[in-house]
């Protein structure tokens, strides 16, 4: 059988010895479990092996023997009565020999086969055909085996294609993340009642058009590794239109892979910087969130001279914090992604609305990843001030001039007893960071931090959209600079469009009810689902492949390569 290629050097030295090892454990596994011993004699299959009362004997399935990832396989087996589903009268299924083949593939979706048993399976397949070819029937350790082994590769793949293979409560354990698991051990109960274990496995990757989207570009990045990848330019002078030499060979050569350039034909050494090449280098770095110049600078150069496994591991770990969204996220819906600094809304998979934001820094003031539904606008809000805000950054101001608060028509209120407090007659000399029982509230106007229009929904993190009194900070590049929630760049287009069907709410309606400075609720008619995202690589509106700074350092995650069987 054909087997997968594999990024890690170090797993690719030990594989050996572990398959070894694990063969030998497979055969001996349930003879081991829970002290009970294999009966001698069973050898091959035949109608008086009860197989299920062989598996019953063996109440731990998943021991150290029999490696088992996920913590499913166990429950599974004891729901289902301890029968085998992946073989019947001595034979293996088809559907046992599809499902393989779905896990061969695993690398398509930028997962890694052998994570799901693949290489033990394939033995195991062997070891069944062995025995077809001489016309027996399989050993019944065999087929117990197998079923094991592909039942919780079935139930590791349906989590990792559903919810994610980093899950990120781990490996996020400072950054909040709105998620919700899918149960794939009831997906795989209802599979076997429905006789439907394939179709639901194929039916487990997402189907979002970010995360298809994704995928086209990982094959054509599996692709290019699986040709040599791209060679180094070497270190040099800025390269520009009216160059050529070796070095503007190989940047043409580089920019034909993955920016779809025609290189001239001529050898390296009399290849020209022409204003096709700039307009290739140009697109490269704003895909690349560079400065679009058109030269090759240092900066430009270390892009270009990312390996194709470092960009795969990217395309990767960004399909995979797809996995933590609903498998279908409606026809109209509204995104936040951190990396990109902006918001789109989408409609019948057309982005209809688009903008600039203001995100979290990073830190405690990182913006948490949602899944809710904008459902009320807020007029003219009022701020309430988080003490962890009020107590770090405004303690510091009022100590220095009791009348800042005032000036920037903030109250201040007991916790104790909700009473307004008149700052000039607290001994502000014994308050401290750790010692502030105040609670601090802006009132609406001109000032105030959140602007004029308040976005609210449901969220376990405190945050919502809103507008702001600082607009000149969406002139900047790097937009992460909010205490946590979400400030947009155009926020009476984005109420126009919430409102849309709100009977008598129009434009001009809206405009009169902030122009008279009344504080107001508005619950929107047709709330509208939102989705704040964690996305450094994803696909534009042309196909580009786009690749952003990694502003929260959640790139740096482990996660497996594969490529192309």
């Amino acid at each position: 059988m054909l087997q997968l290629k594999v990024l890690s050097i170090t797993k690719l030295a030990l594989l050996g010895l572990a398959v070894k090892i694990k063969l030998l454990f497979l055969s001996l596994s349930l003879s081991v479990a829970s002290g009970v011993t294999l009966a001698a004699g069973i050898g091959e299959f035949n109608e008086s092996t009860n197989l299920a009362k062989l598996i019953s004997q063996n109440r731990n399935l998943c021991n150290t023997q029999l490696r088992c990832g996920s913590k499913f396989t166990n429950q599974f087996y004891a729901s289902n009565k301890n029968r085998l589903i992946w073989s019947q009268n001595g034979k293996v299924t088809a559907e046992a020999e599809a499902m393989l083949t779905i896990l061969q593939n695993a690398y398509q979706d930028g997962l890694q086969p052998n994570e799901y048993h693949v290489r033990e399976l394939e033995i195991l397949f062997d070891q069944v055909e062995e025995s077809a070819e001489t016309g027996q029937s399989p050993p019944a350790q065999v087929l117990v085996n197998l079923d094991l082994t592909l039942s919780d590769g079935y139930l590791l793949y349906l989590d990792n294609l559903e919810n994610g293979r980093i899950k990120p409560q781990q490996a996020y354990s400072n950054w909040k993340i709105s998620y919700s698991p899918r149960n794939v051990l009831a997906q795989l109960q209802t599979a076997v009642k429905t006789a439907s274990l394939v179709s639901t496995a194929r039916k487990a990757e997402p189907q979002l058009p970010e995360y298809q989207a994704l995928k086209k570009q990982l094959a054509l990045y599996q692709q290019i590794a699986e040709s040599g990848g791209w060679q180094i330019i070497p270190a040099g002078k800025n390269l520009q239109v009216g160059d050529s030499g070796a070095r503007v060979g190989l940047l043409q050569q580089r920019l034909a892979l993955t920016q779809n350039y025609s290189i001239a034909e001529s050898s390296n050494s009399l290849a020209k910087f022409d204003n096709l090449t700039k307009l290739a280098v140009i697109e490269f770095q704003i895909e690349n969130a560079l400065s679009a110049t058109g030269v090759v600078d240092n900066i430009t150069l270390s892009a270009l001279n990312q390996s194709v496994n470092s960009r795969l591991k990217l395309i990767q770990l960004n399909m995979d914090r797809l996995r933590w969204l609903p498998i279908n996220l409606g026809s109209r819906y509204l995104v936040v992604n951190i990396p990109s600094y902006s918001l789109y809304v989408s409609e019948n998979g057309k982005k209809t609305l688009q903008m600039p934001v203001i995100v979290g820094g990073g830190g405690e003031n990182k913006t948490c990843l949602v899944n809710s539904k904008i459902t009320t606008l807020e007029l003219n809000p009022y701020w309430g001030i988080p003490n962890r805000i009020a107590s770090k950054e405004y303690l510091t101001k009022i100590k220095r001039d009791p009348a800042y608060l005032a000036k920037h028509n903030i109250r201040m209120y007991s916790n104790s007893t909700n009473e307004e407090i008149d700052p000039a007659t607290v001994a502000w000399e014994s308050i401290n960071q750790t010692k502030f029982p105040y609670f601090l509230k802006q009132d609406p106007g001109k000032g105030n931090a959140l602007g004029k229009i308040k976005f609210i929904f449901s969220n376990d993190c405190g945050i919502y959209l809103h507008d702001t009194s600082n607009p000149n900070l969406f002139g900047r590049n790097a937009r992460s600079l909010s205490h946590g929630c979400v400030r947009v760049g155009k926020p009476l287009v984005l109420a126009d469009y919430l409102l849309a069907n709100n009977a008598s709410w129009n434009d001009k309606r809206l405009n009169t009810a902030i122009s008279s400075g009344e504080h107001n609720w508005v619950k929107l008619a047709n709330p509208l689902p939102i989705y704040i995202v964690y996305q450094t690589v994803w696909v534009n509106a042309d196909g580009r492949l786009i690749f952003k700074r990694d502003i929260y350092s959640a790139d740096n995650k482990d996660f497996p390569i594969a490529l192309i069987q």
